[in-house]
């Protein structure tokens, strides 16, 4: 079971964030390969890929039909989104400073951003 849980959680992210759901458009492949063999029964596999793939984007009477054929078009435009921690959290940690014996810190605090800033993003409270 966990074999094919992986398998199917694998084959959703390829077709999802890589080109591997150009595969999808076989049918489309098959069939515009049919109408051309209708057209010119000298037409060989080979021909028909060298024209639509190898020719480049000639707008011919059925251009429409060929930008249809798997790996023509570009629409996978994924990106990684940068993952950032928020200043509000990172505001909203409470900082361990170091204290002499008297209490007093050992160093100038002034410098250090206010957590009472973050407070305005706050959402409203219930009283």
């Amino acid at each position: 079971m966990r074999r094919l849980a992986a398998s199917f959680f694998l084959l959703v992210y390829l077709f999802a964030n890589t080109e591997l759901h150009e595969l999808a458009k076989i049918g489309a492949f098959i069939g515009h390969y049919a109408e051309h063999r209708q057209e010119d029964k000298d037409m060989t596999l080979g021909k028909f890929i060298t024209i639509h793939y190898f020719s480049g984007n000639v707008r011919d009477a059925d251009y429409d039909r060929d930008m249809q054929l798997p790996f023509k078009t570009n629409d996978c435009d994924n990106f990684t989104p940068t993952h950032t921690i928020p200043v509000a959290l990172v505001h909203a940690l409470n900082p361990v400073f170091m204290v002499d014996v008297n209490g007093l810190p050992l160093y100038d605090q002034s410098a250090l951003p206010s957590l009472q800033a973050s407070d305005i993003w706050q959402p409203p409270k219930a009283c």
